[in-house]
């Protein structure tokens, strides 16, 4: 093999893998875009979240059964720009905790704190603003938190 050739086959794995790059890139933003899933340690809850025209939405079920239809959350503020659509996924953090703690007085001596969390980090395009909405899925339940 030549040098010539030998360039030739250089230059040709680098186009693959920058193509294979774009790709996964591709993949990565079309996942942020449309929708993300958590689901409860048990696996038996699962949320799904996902943008729809711009607007945050979430449903959640319990097994095969859908306990809440797709549901859109948002804020109406007094004096400046609603929180509720205009919005692009910036960020996805999850995370599990499992810890026990003692509660000062009561029936149990230890309680359990077991839950899988999605924080998902929007910005909204027209106000540069962002909200944060952290869900927690545990064995019995959901529940979520906004802030911005």
């Amino acid at each position: 093999m030549n040098y010539i050739q030998m360039n030739y086959i250089q230059m040709k794995i680098y186009l693959n893998m920058r193509h294979l790059n774009l790709l996964c890139t591709a993949l990565l933003l079309a996942q942020l875009a449309y929708g993300q899933q958590l689901r409860s340690p048990n696996e038996r809850f699962t949320l799904q979240f996902s943008l729809v025209d711009g607007a945050p939405t979430y449903q959640l079920q319990l097994d095969e059964e859908l306990l809440i239809a797709p549901s859109r959350l948002g804020l109406e503020l007094v004096g400046a720009p609603a929180f509720t659509s205009g919005f692009l996924i910036a960020e996805v953090m999850r995370s599990t905790v499992d810890e026990t703690w003692e509660p000062v007085w009561g029936e149990t001596k230890t309680i359990r704190n077991h839950y899988n969390e999605m924080a998902v980090m929007l910005e909204q395009e027209n106000t540069d603003r962002s909200l944060l909405i952290r869900f927690r899925l545990f064995d019995d339940g959901l529940g979520f938190l906004d802030s911005w």
